[in-house]
């Protein structure tokens, strides 16, 4: 079993919305992760200084890392954007890794932009894959992160076909896969998927985003759903040899894109915290809360 040293935030990430939204605090009394990539069209200057910075400050502690920063990111929908050519992204990669050294966080590494390749043109496609091939190579080759590529969730792949895709762009560095990254599906729905994934990648491990999935899907809907609630916080302890982790990857709270009345992707939703923490205490499970 894995045993990760997870540390929680020591610094006021809701500072604006406790207010009016008190019980959204309750979120960051547990590890939630650090997304990096490119925003509003700005490339991360001294993103090596900056993980070395972040990994000195959680010391002995280890924080959750998220890669998002691929070019055409989210095919132009809600979270659009990333590096803007091949360079520029094997260059953040390599400065990613030069920050992390001979640490070893776990890191996400980039929500979707396996899965989509299945909705992209093919040779568009291929080019994608092979750039996170090579992204791969020099991330793994050159820290010892904890490496988990993000294969999507369980209503979107079929197993096997997870598991051709992870062949084209993992190596035998790559510690696994993660799921329901930002998305609804249950743990136990989740769990399942991810272990038939397994049956055409037994070497690899993996870890579930039970972010915001405690009241599971509603219907197919990813942007914003109502009436969702916080799952079970990050552990180690998954019941599962293969699941390395439950993890809070995507950051509740924070909003999917401008459907269902939202802000944009990313911004942080006081309403949406609180209705998720005030859900999940309505499911009755006390974990969350000393």
């Amino acid at each position: 079993m894995l045993d990760y040293p997870f540390w929680v935030n020591n610094f006021d990430r809701v500072k604006d919305h406790k207010l009016k939204y008190p019980l959204s605090s309750k979120i960051f009394e547990y590890p939630t992760s650090f997304w990096y990539g490119e925003r509003n069209g700005k490339e991360m200057a001294d993103l090596d200084y900056s993980i070395e910075r972040l990994l000195k400050r959680t010391s002995p502690g280890l924080p959750i890392l998220v890669l998002y920063n691929m070019p055409n990111r989210d095919i132009g929908q809600y979270s659009k954007g990333g590096a803007k050519t091949r360079d520029s992204y094997l260059y953040f990669i390599e400065s990613f890794a030069n920050g992390i050294k001979d640490k070893s966080p776990i890191v996400i590494y980039e929500p979707d932009s396996l899965p989509h390749t299945t909705l992209m043109q093919k040779k568009d496609a291929l080019w994608r894959m092979d750039l996170m091939k090579n992204g791969l190579d020099v991330l793994t080759s050159s820290c010892r992160a904890l490496v988990y590529v993000d294969i999507g969730h369980s209503n979107w792949l079929e197993p096997k076909d997870a598991g051709k895709l992870l062949n084209t762009v993992c190596n035998d560095k790559t510690r696994g896969f993660a799921v329901n990254v930002s998305n609804y599906r249950t743990t136990k729905e989740s769990m399942e998927w991810a272990l038939r994934v397994c049956e055409y990648r037994p070497q690899d491990h993996f870890v579930i985003d039970t972010s915001r999935n405690g009241n599971g899907p509603h219907g197919n809907e990813w942007c914003n759903p109502p009436g969702r609630a916080l799952g079970h916080p990050p552990t180690c302890n998954t019941g599962e040899e293969k699941c390395d982790a439950f993890l809070w990857i995507k950051i509740p709270g924070e909003s999917d894109g401008k459907g269902n009345g939202g802000p944009k992707a990313g911004k942080f939703w006081g309403e949406m915290a609180e209705q998720l923490v005030n859900n999940y205490i309505k499911n009755g499970i006390n974990t969350l809360w000393k």
